[in-house]
């Protein structure tokens, strides 16, 4: 149809003839979807959408008018109500149906159809209005593969996205958006023929003398979109090269029977060895750093081999003791602190390790650059060791009115959080001046805390009772936090703001927002995932996948008490640990177990590490052992 109109176009210049008469990237695209997005915190985009078509403003504030700040918009646009129900975006089959069949009905997939369910969710339950067939509005109904759930439209769209199939076709795209197909006779025969307003030189707005006639004109390119630059004149775009074939990651479609595991005889900690359990375990290059409960330090050499049966080799590096001054006891990381006197309760969540603000840029086999950060929970402070010497660098008041309780570090090793006996969080900055001095609030500094290797920036509230975890992720700019009354608190990292409170229902094991009070469930781990979600375990067994706007996803219980727990992004895997001394492999999306490996013939998990390139699960026992897991190549 759309050709055909093209085609009648007789009366019109040859270079004002149009298929499309809205373009597909303007304001009307993204506020047609967006009426659904609410979402807090706004992912990074990576991808851009297919070439699909184009929307006027009208589309786009309906498509993104279910959340706000895109609800006032749209109701600003259409004179201070919501539009007609019937124009609404309601039904993701009626859209398609109606882009095939109608010649003024065309959009693109804008970013958010790939990265945020909140779009299709009425979650503020604004009243839409029903249509002309009597069918009240309200979430978007989506296909019947995606089960009725956004998340899980969102996961196998994205899915699709960056299958092989589009990437061995984005040049395709290429030509449409930014190369030769844009103009001229190539874009005829592609079928890509936008209004001449919205292509780059086609109209000089400063010759116009008529100021109705340039107002019309700019109204028009403003809201019905431009076409951007010419990047590419003359040839096709080329093909991506070829994908060197890869392994499969190690994580990743599992089955039973494909993980094994390699314990090396000859290793510092044992059940013979006085060390003790393994309450600390860090992979950093090639080294494996290993903390025993006596305070031994111990350093392996980690290399990978060609050999399938056994791809990764395990030598004794150093052996040293740690520098400290207080007795340790190390406990399970849900048991009470009974213990008195001089003595130190330690856990998996007491130390982390990390380059601080260097990390980016420094070697990652340099021992030099390696700090070694612990919470001392009776003395209420903040150690920093050097990995190269085991000395103490520095002891740093922790802020806390009372134990520290738990420390993560972020990904990028520049920002740590703490979280203690008080019901705060403290967030710090780790050898990094320029940032300290960016984000450190004014009630921080007016504390005068000690400020040598690590700063705090800024003091978190939100919590009535201890806090029992942490997580940190600085590139979503997230710190969450689980407290001994089921509260989980949401803050921002960077401006050190509340964003919300959330716990789960003991009795429905559902996501209420607010405090807990007295019905809600202890969070005892916390894992973030870079797509906006969190990854908890409860002191009941349950473990839970929740987004960061507060629902949840899927649950689990799993029967054990876990010890640790860590997130493998490259394989979309969720790792766990505990008492029955199996390393269990969870898909993230409903937590199925994938493969599970028994390991119990040395004793309990106490903690878990990931190397990287390639990826080997290190494990760290009760009786001192560690050992690696890797793939079973048959």
């Amino acid at each position: 149809m759309l050709i055909e109109r093209y085609n009648d176009l007789d009366g019109f210049p040859e270079e004002q003839k149009f298929l499309y008469g809205s373009h597909y990237s303007s304001p009307g695209v993204v506020l047609h979807y967006s009426e659904y997005f609410a979402s807090s915190f706004h992912h990074i985009i990576l991808h851009q959408s297919t070439l699909t078509g184009n929307l006027t403003l009208t589309l786009f504030h309906n498509l993104v008018l279910r959340q706000e700040p895109f609800t006032s918009m749209h109701i600003a646009l259409q004179s201070g109500r919501f539009d007609c129900p019937d124009r609404l975006f309601f039904d993701l089959a009626g859209c398609w149906r109606s882009c095939l069949t109608s010649t003024s009905d065309v959009k693109e997939l804008i970013p958010e159809f790939f990265t945020c369910p909140e779009i299709f969710t009425n979650t503020n339950n604004f009243p839409l209005g029903e249509t002309q067939d009597n069918k009240q509005i309200s979430n978007v109904r989506l296909p019947p593969w995606a089960k009725g759930s956004p998340h899980e439209f969102i996961r196998i769209h994205r899915l699709a996205l960056e299958s092989e199939y589009v990437s061995r076709h984005l040049h395709h795209w290429i030509d449409l958006i930014f190369g030769y197909k844009q103009r001229g006779p190539a874009s005829s025969a592609a079928h890509n023929v936008f209004h001449y307003y919205s292509y780059e030189g086609s109209v000089d707005l400063d010759k116009i003398t008529d100021e109705i006639e340039r107002k019309a004109i700019e109204g028009h390119i403003q809201n019905f979109g431009q076409t951007p630059s010419q990047l590419i004149t003359k040839l096709p775009h080329p093909e991506r090269s070829a994908k060197e074939k890869q392994s499969v990651a190690t994580f990743e479609s599992l089955r039973t029977g494909d993980l094994k595991v390699h314990t090396p005889a000859k290793q510092f900690g044992g059940p013979k060895s006085p060390c003790g359990a393994i309450i600390s375990l860090h992979a950093i290059g090639d080294s494996v750093f290993v903390l025993h409960s006596d305070f031994t330090f111990c350093s392996y050499k980690l290399n990978a081999t060609r050999n399938n049966a056994l791809p990764v080799q395990i030598k004794a590096d150093k052996c040293r003791t740690l520098e400290n001054g207080s007795v340790v006891t190390y406990v399970d990381s849900d048991k009470q602190s009974t213990e008195q006197g001089s003595h130190l309760m330690l856990n998996s969540d007491s130390f982390v390790l990390t380059m601080g603000g260097n990390y980016r840029a420094a070697d990652h086999g340099a021992d030099s650059s390696l700090l070694l950060m612990s919470c001392d929970a009776f003395e209420n402070i903040i150690r920093v060791h050097s990995i190269e010497s085991l000395q103490l660098q520095q002891s740093v008041s922790g802020g806390h009115r009372g134990r520290i309780i738990c420390i993560q570090v972020s990904e990028d090793g520049a920002l740590m959080v703490t979280g203690g006996d008080d019901a705060t969080c403290r967030v710090w900055v780790v050898e990094h001046d320029s940032l300290a001095t960016a984000i450190t609030d004014g009630y921080v500094s007016s504390l005068g805390l000690e400020e040598d290797e690590i700063t705090c920036a800024h003091v978190l509230f939100g919590h009535v009772s201890p806090i029992t975890c942490v997580a940190i992720c600085s590139k979503l700019d997230v710190v969450i936090s689980g407290s001994e009354d089921g509260s989980i608190c949401i803050h921002n990292i960077r401006s050190g703001k509340f964003v919300r409170s959330l716990h789960v229902d003991a009795a429905k094991k559902e996501v209420k927002d607010s405090c807990a009070r007295n019905n809600g469930i202890t969070p005892q781990k916390l894992a973030i995932h870079m797509d906006g979600s969190f990854v908890a375990y409860f002191n009941d067994g349950t473990l839970m996948v929740i987004t960061i706007n507060g629902r949840r996803i899927c649950k689990a219980d799993v029967g054990e008490k876990i010890n640790a727990m860590l997130i493998c992004h490259e394989s979309e895997a969720l790792i766990t640990g505990g008492e029955l001394g199996s390393v269990r492999v969870r898909t993230l999306h409903d937590l199925t177990v994938q493969c599970s490996l028994n390991i119990k013939k040395y004793g309990p998990i106490t903690t878990l590490a990931l190397t990287s390139d390639p990826n080997f699960l290190c494990v760290g026992s009760s009786n001192g052992f560690l050992s690696v897991v890797f793939r079973n190549v048959k």
